[in-house]
């Protein structure tokens, strides 16, 4: 059954509209009726709806607007058990399911779904512990339920957190694995894509097309075959031309520099304080990156190296577009290598990701390291 949250979306997508241009299978006159009391939305004489713009109307506009986008369903994040978890959890960090919210059905759900999205990641399972991330999504909830949520994201030390990611089970990764879909999916997404898990697999396995923009189909199909690159060089030393190939396969049909190394300064849209090389040191500054990637010759060093090998890359910038795309592919490429989980970054994450890379104000390869090993942790810990 809608809720009057669902209604309300229906509204913004279609505003102005009447309540029967809403598409609803049952009646919403109740639901309406809510919405016009809390003066959310208001009804012209004709009975034509329009969205009311209000301090709470525009916090559930944003919740609303940021769950579409991402294909999440708005409503858990207007559960009651939602509300709870937020006002319990951060205080009782590292404990993800302390007594005060545990043997509830409906606290177990929303929990695991904030484990599965990586708005938490764990990093131990009985009991369970891990780390709440700060993300944007939390910041609206807390001007919409007007409490703070004061979210401290506290990990484990560097040694602690290598220790547990080089004790896991080494392995290959065929073409069916769900965690390579999930990466897949993943990585388009941080590029604003829309394509989901379950319609990576249909596209990559079925051949089905899942009713998205071409561009983000394109992404998915050439991020898989920069994968197979990868499998097919594992051992291989790491070149410039490697690199200009896994971006050309990555950029391929999408824009006309493919493959080729940039001839301008690039421009980190969202951070104009992030410095990238010249054109002209590109070259010079690409043969010692893949000199520093080729000489890691253990799994300690490989762990070590985690958060350098990625920003790294991304400050070189060496391309015009793909670098981030290219940099997951090429930090994957030292994690197969060496048979440990991939890296697979998915929604909760993705702030914290991009606030430790593009968007930071201060380059931090430590910080970046325990936090990519926790996510590596998190998911081969929720897989088995």
């Amino acid at each position: 059954m809608p809720t009057k949250y669902d209604v309300f979306a229906e509204i913004l997508e279609k505003a102005p509209c009447k309540p029967k241009d809403l598409n609803f299978k049952v009646p919403v006159y109740m639901h309406i009726e809510s919405l016009l009391k809390l003066g959310w939305i208001k009804k012209s004489d004709k009975g034509i709806l329009i969205p009311r713009v209000n301090k709470k109307s525009k916090e559930v506009f944003e919740i609303i607007r940021w769950s579409l986008k991402n294909n999440f369903n708005p409503n858990i994040w207007f559960s009651e058990s939602i509300r709870k978890i937020l006002e319990i959890i951060p205080k009782e960090i590292p404990k993800i399911n302390p007594k005060e919210i545990s043997g509830n059905a409906s606290n177990k759900k929303i929990i695991d779904f904030l484990v599965n999205d990586q708005f938490i990641l764990l990093y131990k399972k009985t009991p369970k512990l891990g780390v709440l991330l700060n993300h944007k999504i939390f910041s609206f909830l807390q001007d919409y339920y007007e409490k703070k949520i004061e979210i401290k994201e506290k990990y484990l030390d560097f040694e602690e957190i290598k220790d547990l990611v080089q004790n896991t089970k080494k392995r290959e990764i065929n073409p069916f694995d769900l965690e390579l879909f999930e990466f897949l999916a993943g990585s388009v997404q941080l590029e604003g894509g829309t394509v989901t898990i379950g319609e990576t697999v249909d596209l990559l396995t079925r051949d089905i097309y899942p009713d998205k923009p071409q561009k983000d189909i394109q992404m998915v199909k050439n991020l898989n075959e920069g994968f197979r690159f990868i499998q097919n060089h594992l051992e291989e030393d790491l070149t410039i031309e490697n690199l200009k190939e896994i971006n050309k396969i990555c950029l391929f049909s999408l824009h006309q520099g493919a493959g080729r190394l940039k001839k301008t300064n690039n421009k980190i849209v969202g951070n104009p304080d992030f410095k990238t090389v010249r054109p002209e040191q590109v070259v010079p500054e690409l043969i010692n990156f893949c000199s520093k990637f080729n000489s890691i010759k253990t799994r300690g060093e490989a762990l070590g190296e985690l958060g350098f090998i990625h920003n790294e890359l991304q400050r070189i910038h060496p391309f015009s577009d793909g670098n981030s795309r290219t940099t997951r592919l090429i930090l994957n490429w030292l994690l197969m290598r060496y048979r440990f989980p991939i890296l697979v970054l998915k929604k909760g994450s993705f702030d914290r990701y991009m606030s430790l890379t593009k968007l930071s104000k201060k380059r931090d390869d430590s910080e970046l390291r325990r936090f990519l090993l926790h996510v590596i942790y998190h998911e081969d810990l929720i897989e088995n």
